[in-house]
């Protein structure tokens, strides 16, 4: 039943009442005889004293109706039972609701309001009960109920005009841009229309093409008047288009679409349209890449104090295809810059010890205790006119006047730890290819050998080059082939023309004049008139 103020009104949904309270329908009765004693029935149970603890107990009880008659009992008027939370026993504490929306006085939209918010209690097993059993314990409120607050009037948004489109990211190509954008004027305010996300806009600029100076090639090296030696190479600056994605290099047009471009090419506005250039003669020299600088070294003398800086030096090798224009070639090519940090070294001549009674060797050895060939002063090395001593038995060494043991043309010096030889290794071989062969022919240099002393024995000289008939595989190569075919009709050629030169001549036989009889002319008719 609906329960107002004047009581129970109307029935309304079962489920609207709480379970728990709903009364029995139905239970067990028993109706007593007339000597039984009767009792009313149980009354409430009393409330468990809180908190709830098994110590604890509730009661009920029941009173007399009608006595028993005699020898018979009443049973127990009262019904004792313990304790249980969340059983017969429940603790109990106020609940605060969320702040309501803002209420406003009648007839209004906007303007000043006032928040509520509610309470609530709830029971130990997390049900709503009645606010009397709160209120009963005298539990403390400490929150504020009711707030001011204020309703905004509905305002919309207001943006700004777009702008002008900008101007395009790009001058020219693909993937220019153009934008646009505005801006918040009045922002939206309570159930005003928000403001839209898109404050900013952009589009594709006009395709146009994109123009640019471009070098084209160098030419081949051109001599004036001869067919080698120093000359002159050209290129030519060309105007090309393309479409600014930097996919390839376009393609050439007209030199007019570029009238407008400034002349320069990759922002360098020096201009570079010829260079010097050397075109190789055949069988002169040629200049290697220059090699890496090489390490700062101090030029110093350092017992004397004197230092002249700190240098480091590059080098290109001069190579010559033929052998006979080695020695034509220039020295090799040098340059050096000035560096720091450049170490001052000092180099003597050592000599080692006797040892087992054998004899010393000599060595140069930088102050860095590395042993070096070239640095020390070109005094005489200490010598010994002994005969090498131990005798020089490495394979391609020999004894040198100065009784040291050196190697042979074509192998340098290894030397051990105690400056003593260890081994002859050979000289890398430099392989030059040919004009007419790629793979086969080859002529190879031997370097200089850099152990030899600076007074060159007679019979060795300082470069020598090698004709290798044979390959890597063992075989003959094709130009030996081909010289012996040459020499060959070479031969045959002189033969022939010894032949002819040593051939007496025939002499002319005289025509004996005979007295020929003249024969008879026979005519034949073929009865022509005309005849």
């Amino acid at each position: 039943m609906l329960n107002t103020i004047d009581g129970p009104s109307e029935s309304v949904e079962d489920y609207l009442c709480d379970p728990e309270e709903m009364p029995l329908g139905a239970r067990e009765s028993r109706l007593p005889c007339p000597e039984d004693c009767v009792l009313n029935d149980w009354g409430p149970w009393s409330r468990c004293s809180l908190p709830c603890t098994t110590s604890n107990s509730r009661v009920r009880t029941a009173y007399t109706l009608r006595s028993p008659s005699v020898g018979r009992e009443c049973p127990e008027t009262t019904d004792k039972e313990p304790c249980g939370l969340n059983l017969n026993c429940f603790n109990y504490f106020y609940n605060i609701t969320d702040w309501s929306t803002c209420q406003l006085s009648p007839n209004a939209v906007c303007g000043s309001g006032i928040k509520t918010r509610m309470l609530d209690c709830v029971r130990s097993d997390g049900k709503s009960v009645d606010i009397k059993f709160c209120e009963e314990l005298n539990l403390e409120k400490k929150w504020q109920m009711n707030i001011s607050c204020v309703v905004e009037c509905p305002v919309n948004c207001q943006m700004s005009e777009w702008s002008p489109w900008s101007d395009c990211s790009q001058t020219c190509g693909l993937d220019g841009k153009m934008w646009r954008r505005r801006s918040v004027v009045q922002a939206s305010q309570g159930d005003g229309r928000p403001c839209p996300p898109q404050v900013e806009q952009w589009k594709p600029c006009p395709v146009r093409p994109c123009y640019r100076w471009q070098y084209s090639d160098w030419s081949e090296c051109r001599v004036e008047s001869v067919v080698c030696g120093h000359g002159t190479r050209y290129r030519n600056m060309s105007c090309f288009v393309s479409d600014g994605s930097g996919d390839g290099d376009g393609s050439s047009v007209e030199e007019e679409l570029c009238g407008s471009l400034e002349l320069a090419i990759d922002r360098d506005k020096r201009i570079n349209l010829k260079e010097a250039c050397t075109l190789p003669c055949p069988g002169e020299c040629y200049l290697m890449e220059w090699s890496d600088w090489s390490s700062c070294v101090s030029i110093c003398a350092k017992g004397a104090g004197v230092d002249f800086g700190s240098v480091q030096v590059r080098s290109r090798a001069v190579l010559a295809q033929e052998p006979e224009n080695l020695q034509l070639c220039p020295d090799q090519a040098w340059e050096s810059q000035p560096c720091s940090g450049g170490e001052c070294y000092e180099y003597k001549w050592f000599s080692g010890g006797r040892l087992n009674s054998t004899r010393p060797s000599v060595w140069c050895q930088r102050s860095d205790g590395l042993n070096v060939t070239g640095g020390c002063p070109p005094l005489n090395p200490p010598v010994d006119n002994s005969s090498c001593e131990p005798p020089c038995l490495m394979l391609k060494s020999f004894c040198s006047e100065a009784g040291i043991c050196m190697c042979e043309e074509g192998f340098t010096e290894v030397l051990s730890p105690s400056g003593q030889l260890d081994q002859c290794a050979p000289i890398p071989i430099l392989e030059i290819p040919t004009a007419g062969d790629k793979k086969g022919d080859v002529k190879t240099s031997r370097a200089i050998n850099p152990t030899l002393p600076s007074t060159i024995q007679p019979g060795r000289t300082g470069r020598t080059w090698y004709l290798q008939p044979y390959g890597p595989d063992g075989k003959l190569k094709m130009w030996v082939y081909g010289v012996a075919a040459g020499a060959f009709v070479l031969l045959i050629f002189i033969v022939s023309m010894i032949y002819l030169a040593c051939k007496k001549p025939k002499r002319p036989q005289r025509q004996r004049q005979q007295n020929n009889r003249l024969k008879p002319l026979t005519l034949a008719y073929d009865g022509d008139t005309d005849m």
